[in-house]
C-alpha cells in the first residue's frame, strides 16, 4: 500500500518580522543622527561644493523616506 503524506505549511504571521524590521529601522535612524552631529560645521574652514552636494542627496533621499513612510501611515501632502 502506497500511503502519501503531504505537509502543509504554516502560515507565517508578519508581526514578528514587522517587529524586526521597526527595530532596524529605529537603529538606522539613531545612527543617522549620530552620523549628522559628526558632519562639517558651515563655518568649518574645509567646507567644499562636494560637501553641499552631499547634504543635498542625503536631504533627496531622507525625503523620499519620509514620503513612503506617509504612503505607509495613509497620510497624503
Amino acid at each position: 500500500m502506497n500511503t502519501r503524506q503531504t505537509l502543509h505549511a504554516r502560515p507565517i504571521a508578519p508581526a514578528p518580522a514587522y517587529e524586526n524590521g521597526h527595530q532596524i529601522a529605529r537603529d538606522l535612524l539613531q545612527h543617522i543622527e549620530l552620523q549628522m552631529d559628526r558632519m562639517m560645521r558651515p563655518d568649518d574652514k574645509n567646507l567644499r561644493w562636494t560637501h553641499v552636494r552631499a547634504i543635498n542627496l542625503i536631504n533627496a533621499q531622507l525625503s523620499e523616506v519620509g514620503t513612503l513612510l506617509d504612503e505607509t501611515n495613509g497620510y497624503r501632502n
